[in-house]
């Protein structure tokens, strides 16, 4: 037990012998003096207390308990900053989506606007019904509903990924794949300095978490 100081045990017949020879040495050396502390010097002379096994490796256990038990701490908080940090992340990308659908009507409106200005400049009589299908395809090409769409299930996947507390990192690596796709496509599309801008703020955002998700399992 802690404090208590084991008794020294000493070899008698050893220690007699070594006195033995001690004082014929100092027979023959006047001038010498024995001192007897040395002769407890002598191997063999005390004897090494016998270790306790079952106490050592009680001991032993105590302290890797203590080990594992500072390593699940640790897990659990760098965990907890973790998921509030790509919990953040994914809210800023659901704001993004957010106010990109608030921005189409306008968008539209103005490449709508856009295209009347060019084609009147141009002075080519056009048939009505032909301009409003022209029109119509190339606002087509240019949507983002669906890209939007499939962002917004993206993020509300990954939240239940991370909800669920269980190894996610294979799952959130190939939902982000996914994400990059999706702002990929939403640049490539764009037709306003504001949607260009989402696209690269997506990006950014999509990469933190990738380097997030590099710590988890």
């Amino acid at each position: 037990a802690s404090g208590v100081v084991p008794a020294i045990e000493i070899d008698e017949a050893l220690l007699e012998r070594v006195l033995e020879r001690a004082n014929a040495i100092a027979a023959r050396v006047p001038q010498a003096q024995l001192d007897p502390l040395a002769a407890l010097a002598w191997p063999g002379v005390v004897r090494e207390p016998e270790r306790d096994a079952v106490s050592m490796q009680g001991d032993a256990l105590a302290v890797l308990e203590l080990a594992l038990d500072d390593f699940a701490a640790t897990r659990a908080r760098e965990g907890s900053r973790l998921l509030g940090f790509m919990s953040e992340r994914l809210d800023a990308i659901a704001d993004l989506v957010t106010q990109l659908r608030g921005w189409l009507p306008e968008i539209r409106a103005a490449l709508h606007t856009r295209m009347q200005t060019r084609l009147a400049e141009l002075k080519i009589p056009v048939d009505p019904g032909r301009w409003e299908q022209e029109l119509v395809l190339g606002l087509s090409k240019l949507d983002v509903d669906e890209e939007l769409d499939r962002l917004e299930t993206h993020v509300a996947e990954a939240r239940r990924t991370l909800a669920r507390g269980e190894a996610a990192g294979r799952r959130l690596d190939f939902l982000l794949q996914e994400f990059n796709r999706e702002a990929n496509t939403l640049g490539s599309k764009s037709v306003d300095v504001r949607t260009s801008q989402a696209s690269v703020e997506l990006k950014v955002l999509i990469e933190q978490i990738r380097e997030q998700v590099q710590n988890i399992e």
